[in-house]
């Protein structure tokens, strides 16, 4: 056997040595998945958990204090839209300085998801849905925002909303005195502690005369 073919077989040889262990090492990693925990949902069937950092289409935040979102038709949403594919419409509610929206019309063909909405809204009523696999199937991709909200009578409603403000402006006013009472005590206290520690001064200094 000449010296040529004493490499090649050796080659052979290893190649196939080779193969064997990458098999032994794929079957190897195979078992032990096919007993571990299942991490494969079975969709549509099971539902899929998306995390808060996911941005899909723009919706409106659901208040747990109201049970519905806040939107009062700014339209500074509207206004600070690049792809100008938001158009609202709403009035001032009965008995309130406030506007209530009617229609919130989305066209999400042109939506770029920019977030710059969510940014501009007074009320923090927007948010980035969580809806994965949302689909239009027309070109003009237009929707509600307001539809999954079932309101109660308009009255009511006002009277729900201005009961909140009261609540708010109520827990502000709180906060503020409660903060002003605080740094009230601690400059009482800051003034104490400096007179204590003049007092501890001229008592050594009379101290050291004394002994003198």
């Amino acid at each position: 056997m000449t010296d040529d073919l004493k490499k090649t077989d050796a080659r052979e040889g290893g190649g196939v040595l080779a193969s064997i262990n990458s098999l032994l090492t794929g079957l190897k990693v195979t078992t032990r998945k096919l007993f571990g925990p299942k991490v494969t949902l079975q969709y549509p069937h099971e539902t899929v958990e998306m995390t808060e950092a996911f941005r899909s289409c723009i919706a409106f935040v659901r208040f747990d204090d109201i049970d519905t979102h806040d939107c009062i038709a700014c339209d500074a949403c509207a206004i600070i839209c690049p792809s100008d594919c938001i158009t609202l419409t709403g009035d001032r509610m009965p008995n309130s300085k406030k506007k209530r929206v009617d229609t919130f019309f989305v066209d999400f063909s042109t939506c770029s998801l920019c977030g710059l909405c969510l940014a501009a809204c007074p009320t923090d009523t927007l948010k980035y849905s969580t809806d994965f696999d949302e689909a239009g199937y027309q070109r003009a991709w237009v929707e509600d925002l307001t539809e999954p909200f079932d309101d109660p009578p308009i009255e009511e409603l006002a009277e729900i909303l201005i009961k909140r403000e009261e609540e708010q402006k109520a827990a502000r006013k709180a906060a503020r005195e409660a903060a002003k009472a605080a740094k009230a005590a601690a400059e009482a206290a800051a003034e104490a502690a400096a007179e204590a520690a003049g007092d501890a001064a001229v008592d050594a200094a009379d101290t050291g005369s004394s002994d003198a």
